[in-house]
């Protein structure tokens, strides 16, 4: 009896397994079809290497983020099939292992830079990220020459511009591409003196200090007022989204400060 009901429940198994696997490559296909990207979050140890040989999912459209601990057969199969990575520093994922990001630019595969926000220990500022990623590698390596400050601002504009296939669109200014623009207000103390304008971006600028957004040529915020829509009514529906979250879900408790949150090394 015993040795029936695990055959039984062996074959149950894989009849799911083969339902998803046919599910997969059907999903894939109809994107593939009708040009929609496709994305899947949280890849690690092997896991790439699974994606490509049951399920038929890497590609060029294909963005796979976090990728940590990559094995040499899930690189060797990012490189062959031109998929795109996307590496979040700041995120849960980057502190249990770590993306191979420097590795896979040498490489040639192209690498941009995600923010896995929002969430209570990190935001969208890209420039936090920019910061936390180069720091985040150089530590790895214990080498200060890794990841210089221009191929990280690249990581969040052309790269991610070509990790999306739109490279010819938008990620660099250029004659024909959108007018997708940030303008910066330098003229601050942490952002002075002057010299060296790209690293101080890149190492000190963080959100708050965009002054000015324009996308498609349409400005949207001017001297950090924005233009587009009442930013004030946004804020406070957004506020209001999130209480009815908490109490519809019953997870208001997690937004409680932990015991184990001052005078000690760890929760």
């Amino acid at each position: 009896h015993r040795d029936l009901h695990l055959s039984i429940r062996r074959q149950r198994q894989m009849c799911i397994r083969d339902r998803i696997r046919t599910q997969a490559r059907e999903i894939r296909a109809l994107g593939r079809k009708y040009g929609a990207g496709f994305t899947q979050d949280g890849h690690k140890c092997g896991s790439l290497t699974l994606a490509h040989e049951v399920f038929g999912l890497l590609g060029p459209d294909a963005y796979m983020s976090h990728s940590i601990d990559l094995t040499e057969r899930d690189i060797a199969l990012v490189k062959e099939t031109d998929t795109r990575i996307i590496h979040n520093p700041s995120a849960v994922m980057s502190i249990r292992g770590r993306c191979p990001a420097p590795e896979l630019i040498d490489l040639g595969v192209t690498v941009a830079l995600g923010s896995d926000g929002t969430a209570p220990d990190r935001s969208f500022d890209m420039f936090r990220h920019m910061f936390q990623c180069m720091h985040y590698h150089r530590r790895h390596f214990r080498d200060a020459a890794v990841l210089p400050p221009g191929k990280v601002l690249e990581m969040t504009t052309i790269d991610a511009a070509r990790a999306l296939g739109m490279e010819r669109e938008i990620g660099s200014l250029e004659p024909g591409k959108k007018a997708d623009i940030i303008l910066v207000d330098m003229f601050k103390p942490h952002l002075y003196p002057l010299n060296m304008p790209l690293y101080r971006l890149v190492c000190f600028a963080n959100g708050a200090d965009v002054a000015t957004v324009i996308v498609d040529g349409r400005i949207l915020m001017e001297k950090r007022r924005v233009l587009s829509v009442d930013e004030g009514e946004v804020l406070e529906q957004a506020q209001a989204a999130t209480e009815a979250m908490l109490d519809r879900t019953g997870l208001r408790h997690l937004t409680a400060t932990p015991e184990r949150f001052w005078g000690v090394s760890r929760y």
